[in-house]
């Protein structure tokens, strides 16, 4: 029971991952223009949210749907977050269009890198809600239901694993690309489209508060 649970909910962590949201962008930026190590924090911080909610999710759910106040406030938190950013690279000049040969930043601290990582998954309002989702029908089903602290902890490890795994890749094949990235992506309208993208999904997150 605990490593199907672990196994499944992994899956799902890494399958929900895939989409290009701040924490992906973020990553990505970070091993192009900083370093492999520093990408690895981010990813790290990022991931710690993943634990928390979906722990929220099994302990704390009935509360948490019954308090809508407090999704509507992170909700509200992560889009202005969002568009701070978007403004902050729409204005960031491109200092250098050709492909570099060398890390175009100073690395940044590994305290700093968890810190940015973990906020930017933190302030997701979109956690809470996937994993209540996924908690719903893992009890809908016979073989992976959560009715004990032993499939709640592999449910809850799961879902932070599945969601490191899919960062690391990612860091893995930008990383082992980085020259075909940088040639694409280190561009004169890089942090322009950057900044569009976090806008984007603050535009999303908006339109889902609103309705």
């Amino acid at each position: 029971m605990f490593i199907s649970i672990l196994i499944v909910a992994s899956a799902v962590s890494f399958v929900g991952s895939l989409q290009l949201g701040p924490v992906n962008l973020y990553v990505i930026n970070t091993v192009l223009h900083q370093s492999k190590k520093s990408a690895m924090w981010v990813a790290i911080g990022g991931c710690v949210p993943e634990f928390i909610y979906c722990a929220l999710a099994v302990y704390a759910s009935s509360f948490l749907n019954e308090n809508k106040l407090i999704q509507q406030l992170l909700s509200i938190i992560f889009i202005v977050v969002l568009v701070c950013i978007g403004i902050v690279l729409l204005l960031k000049k491109q200092k250098n269009n050709t492909l570099p040969t060398t890390v175009v930043a100073a690395p940044q601290s590994a305290i700093e890198s968890m810190g940015k990582g973990f906020g930017l998954a933190a302030l997701n309002p979109q956690l809470l809600p996937f994993w209540i989702f996924v908690q719903v029908y893992f009890n809908s089903t016979t073989l992976l239901q959560l009715t004990s602290n032993t499939a709640n902890i592999a449910y809850v490890i799961g879902a932070g694993a599945g969601a490191l795994a899919l960062l690391l890749t990612l860091i893995t094949l930008v990383q082992k690309h980085k020259a075909v990235f940088l040639k694409y992506i280190n561009h004169i309208y890089y942090y322009k489209v950057l900044g569009i993208l976090f806008l984007s999904i603050a535009a999303q997150q908006l339109l889902h508060l609103k309705n």
